[in-house]
């Protein structure tokens, strides 16, 4: 249960985050890619979590499609869709190098959910 209340806050969190104007949007600029730092963070963090939705311990071998679907829905989806929506938001701009650093970071959150002992059923 706390794994799908961390999912779905932190997809609220970067959707309110990438979907805000950009004249809301604080000046902060502390190094060269920042901005994609932040964005293989946040789907890096956004797949990790939802990968593993819906598993109870018992039905983990027998329901792989299920991974499956929740990596390509919030792991390689959810980047595409946020960052192509950013394209209508004043002051914001599509960036396909953003695009591009969202589906790593999406990759890299679904094979540490398999490399961090803990992630599986850890957060359940």
């Amino acid at each position: 249960m706390l794994r799908i209340i961390l999912a779905v806050s932190w997809l609220l969190i970067i959707t309110i985050a990438m979907l805000t104007p950009g004249e809301k949007l604080p000046e902060a600029n502390y190094f060269d890619l920042q901005d994609k730092l932040i964005h293989l963070i946040c789907f890096g963090g956004l797949s990790f979590l939802w990968t593993g939705v819906g598993f109870q311990r018992s039905e983990y071998g027998e329901n792989r499609k299920r991974l499956i679907v929740n990596f390509i829905v919030f792991g390689i989806l959810a980047g595409i869709v946020l960052e192509s929506l950013q394209y209508f938001i004043p002051n914001r701009t599509f960036d396909i190098m953003d695009m591009i650093v969202n589906e790593i970071g999406g990759i890299l959150g679904f094979l540490a959910y398999f490399k961090i002992p803990t992630a599986k059923f850890g957060l359940d």
